[in-house]
């Protein structure tokens, strides 16, 4: 048991159950053999129970415009941001500025596809390949019964009609050619 008494700051801060646990303890062990304080304690307890009596009886309502603000502004600070807010958010240094950036990348890029010729694969004209081909791989090239390519057989004909023309007399290889 402590011999010095506590004081009225302790009383009050034991009362409002403010104290750490040991010091709460030895409070309640300083309360338990002192009378004096003790007695300070239940003064301090029934002016405790007075103040909140007296709270509770000269309460006062407020006024209705004033408890209207008060539920606006909650209302308002609990609400969704609108359009424009969150247009301002999004046009913050924060992101503005990478978002612009990109876009200007990708501008950049576009746009230099569109300038910068870009080499492009000869065509082939593929029907021409394919006749030439048909026509020289169909046959046996310069057989009896071969098809000769327009440009061979223009030539062909007439060194024939010449060949025919000098070895009969000349009217006969024009007949036969004919």
């Amino acid at each position: 048991m402590t011999t010095q008494h506590l004081s009225p700051g302790d009383i009050v801060d034991y009362l409002h159950h403010e104290l750490d646990a040991e010091a709460d303890a030895r409070a309640l062990a300083h309360l338990e053999h002192c009378p004096s304080c003790a007695a300070e304690y239940e003064a301090q307890a029934h002016l405790n129970d007075a103040l909140r009596v007296y709270a509770r009886a000269s309460e006062r309502e407020l006024p209705q415009g004033v408890v209207h603000r008060i539920w606006d502004a909650v209302e308002r600070e609990n609400a969704r941001p609108g359009l424009a807010a969150l247009v301002r958010a999004l046009l913050r240094p924060a992101v503005a500025f990478p978002a612009a950036a990109a876009l200007a990348l990708a501008l950049a890029i576009v746009i230099g596809f569109a300038i910068i010729p870009h080499a492009t694969a000869p065509t082939i004209d593929a029907a021409y390949y394919l006749d030439d081909h048909a026509a020289l791989t169909g046959t046996v090239p310069f057989g009896d019964r071969a098809v000769l390519p327009s440009t061979l057989e223009h030539a062909a004909t007439q060194t024939t009609a010449k060949t025919i023309a000098s070895t009969t007399g000349g009217s006969i290889g024009v007949y036969a050619m004919r």
